[in-house]
């Protein structure tokens, strides 16, 4: 075959590989769609196996004052919901997310209150958890396996975490679902589900997925028999003489947009840059993601669960990590621009001396 030709068949298989890869893409959603809610469901009735271990023995439950939750009826605005507790270390009131109210194990308070208290004297085994879990997905067949962590917020509201495995390598896997358990939804289990694309697809698959490759190459050489014959039968070949060929090249320049904090500080949301003059400050990634939020968002203001949601999609992110990063964008701010970043009522708010305008580099 002529070098034109190569070049063809191997622009075919390429064509045919990424054809494969899409579609097997497309199985292995298709199929993680219907396993990832009987996984849930699994992980629902794991826990709750847990619990019960745990309800050995009568509970006597003395309440007084507000310790009541609200019906879910009450949280369709999305707002924390509050919750009143009194114990040894005084009276406090705590404000619970609607994400963790919205997923309760038990929506009854005094099952919460109970499970606050069996908790506390045996705390959930993320290990036993898993294993609990792990052994119901394989009852299911399911193709993949999965590890947990287990989150406690004591009184102080500090976290704790425990995991089944390895934490750096828990945090890479796919987050299916979190559970809340206590009256101040303070212990959380989480289940991660890995599924690699290998043992989401069968042999028939990957049969399946090679016939797509193979019709790719099938139908180039078919082309080029069909092209010869034609050519061969109908075309007149002409000669034709060029004199002179001037290459032409177009040069198009473009440059992202430039959004002007104030008087002289610009924000380069594409080089994540801070300029002022000469002076030049580089943003962390997550900083200059959290600025662009703080820019787009109406009034320049981010409740705390939005920031949660859009530095880290996939529900790993906690308050101190929040915290951490307003305190750095401060930082950087504070080295270039007297912009600031106040706190408010479960939110931040980014304030500017002027307007921001958006001006193109030209």
């Amino acid at each position: 075959m002529k070098k034109d030709d190569w070049i063809g068949l191997g622009v075919c298989v390429l064509i045919g590989l990424v054809a494969a890869g899409i579609t097997g893409w497309q199985l292995c959603q298709k199929r993680l769609a219907v396993w990832r809610p009987l996984a849930r469901e699994a992980f629902h009735a794991a826990l709750m196996e847990e619990i019960q271990k745990r309800n050995t023995g009568g509970v006597y439950m003395n309440f007084s004052g507000n310790y009541s939750l609200p019906a879910d009826s009450a949280g369709h605005n999305e707002e924390p919901v509050r919750v009143q507790l009194e114990s040894e270390y005084g009276r406090k009131d705590f404000w619970i997310p609607y994400a963790k109210h919205a997923n309760r194990v038990e929506p009854s308070s005094v099952m919460q209150g109970i499970c606050s208290y069996l908790l506390h004297v045996s705390p959930l085994d993320a290990d036993s958890l898993n294993r609990s879990w792990n052994r119901r997905l394989e009852a299911m067949g399911f193709p993949g396996t999965a590890e947990t962590r287990i989150s406690v917020t004591d009184w102080w509201e500090r976290d704790s975490y425990a995991y089944s495995a390895d934490s750096l390598s828990v945090s890479g896997l796919d987050s299916l679902t979190t559970f809340y358990l206590g009256l101040r939804c303070e212990v959380g289990a989480t289940g991660y589900l890995h599924t690699p694309w290998r043992m989401m697809l069968s042999w028939r698959d990957g049969i399946g997925l090679g016939a797509v490759v193979a019709l790719c190459i099938l139908l180039f050489l078919v082309h080029g028999c069909v092209y010869r014959l034609c050519r061969r039968l109908f075309v007149r070949e002409k000669i034709v003489v060029v004199e002179k060929a001037v290459p032409v090249t177009v040069v198009c320049e473009s440059r992202p947009p430039v959004c002007q904090l104030e008087e002289g500080v610009y924000f380069e949301a594409g080089s994540r840059l801070l300029k002022k003059g000469d002076s030049v400050v580089k943003l962390m990634p997550l900083s200059a993601k959290l600025l662009q939020g703080f820019l787009d968002a109406k009034e320049h203001r981010l409740p705390n669960d939005e920031i949660l949601r859009l530095l880290w999609p996939d529900g790993t992110g906690t308050l101190d990590k929040l915290h951490q990063n307003i305190k750095r964008l401060r930082h950087c701010l504070s080295q270039i621009s007297i912009c600031t970043i106040e706190h408010e009522n479960f939110a931040y708010r980014f304030i500017i001396p002027h307007s921001i305008e958006e001006n193109p580099v030209e």
